[in-house]
């Protein structure tokens, strides 16, 4: 939505400077009668300074409608023209096709100057829509391929669409703490948030006698669960591997692969530790316990938000970054009202 909010500024802007900028304008005319003044008292037009006014037709032709760029150039043409002498210490006038063909010039630069900008404007905004089409295509992608898991487990689905906003919710509270604000943007917390849906999209090869198995699992039926997340990062590299530009999905393996790392080094499946997990994995690992534990699963009854903060608050340091949960525990009134 924020890229989609940007372009939209950014045309807006655009559209600004071409048509609604008068006071641009203003300067522009008034730059050019004060060229003007000083071609008459630099003794007239025999002199380069009448040149000056190509500078102020270009930046007109390039910032305003074509008809407002053209008048301005007729104007300009207008003001060394008739009017102006050849040269003013010798009482000289311009020759009529002097000043004339100096009027043509301006005009048919101001008109192809200005008609090129148009068509670039032009070709701008329709890369824009098509660039928001492109990243609307990629959200849907995406919130697709993270609801295949919903067919299979119903609590998975919404925990997905809960997992999208509070890590959304988290990284903005991080952009605002000097240790993360260098490295998130808003694009940044834009890819973060949308590919945190596919943090397990591995369990949908996981069988449902363990998936949705209502008692603790096996030390060997945990195994077999762990494995959701390199099936999950194994899967989206192979779109990766087709589609290398698509950032949402490489943020998703990093996120895929490394939820369930732990800060000491004790998680799975690689047992990376400290910054040796991605980022976006640690942001959404909080997210995520906490959103589990105060879900209801096969295998368990929901927990309150005081039980599971407690549990996050063990893990301070240990299961995870402490510098990240100590936003998310000082913002978690809010955490706790999206939840609800």
């Amino acid at each position: 939505m924020k890229n989609r909010l940007r372009d939209e500024k950014t045309i807006n802007s655009i559209s600004n400077v071409l048509i609604n900028n008068k006071y641009g304008l203003a300067v522009s005319y008034l730059i050019t009668i004060l060229i003007v003044i000083y071609v008459y008292f630099t003794g007239g037009t025999h002199t380069v300074y009448a040149n000056f006014l190509f500078i102020i037709i270009a930046y007109v032709s390039c910032s305003y409608k074509r008809s407002t760029s053209l008048i301005h150039a007729i104007i300009s043409g207008l003001l060394v023209g008739p009017f102006m002498p050849l040269s003013v210490n010798q009482g000289l006038m311009q020759p009529l096709n002097n000043w004339l063909i100096r009027l043509v010039l301006y005009f048919t630069i101001s008109f192809v100057i200005s008609y090129f900008s148009e068509v670039a404007y032009r070709e701008y905004k329709e890369i824009l829509r098509k660039n928001k089409e492109l990243f609307a295509a990629q959200h849907l992608t995406i919130y697709s391929l993270a609801k295949i898991a919903e067919t299979r487990d119903s609590d998975t689905g919404e925990h997905i669409d809960s997992i999208v906003f509070s890590t959304k919710l988290l990284l903005t509270k991080l952009s605002k703490k000097k240790d993360f604000n260098q490295y998130l943007n808003e694009d940044d917390i834009d890819i973060i948030a949308q590919s945190s849906a596919l943090h397990d999209i591995g369990k949908v090869a996981i069988k449902d006698s363990i998936l949705l198995k209502p008692s603790k699992l096996t030390i060997k039926e945990f195994d077999i669960m762990k494995t959701h997340t390199t099936i999950g990062a194994n899967t989206l590299k192979i779109t990766y591997d087709k589609y290398p530009c698509n950032k949402y999905i490489k943020m998703g393996i990093d996120i895929s692969l490394s939820h369930h790392e732990k800060w000491d080094g004790t998680g799975y499946p690689k047992g990376l530790k400290g910054d040796e997990i991605p980022f976006a994995a640690r942001v959404v690992a909080i997210v995520d316990v906490y959103d589990s534990l105060r879900s209801k699963r096969a295998y368990k009854e929901a927990y309150s938000h005081e039980t599971s903060l407690k549990i996050l608050k063990e893990g301070y340091n240990s299961h995870f970054d402490g510098r990240i949960l100590d936003v998310f525990i000082y913002n978690v009134n809010e955490f706790k009202d999206m939840y609800n």
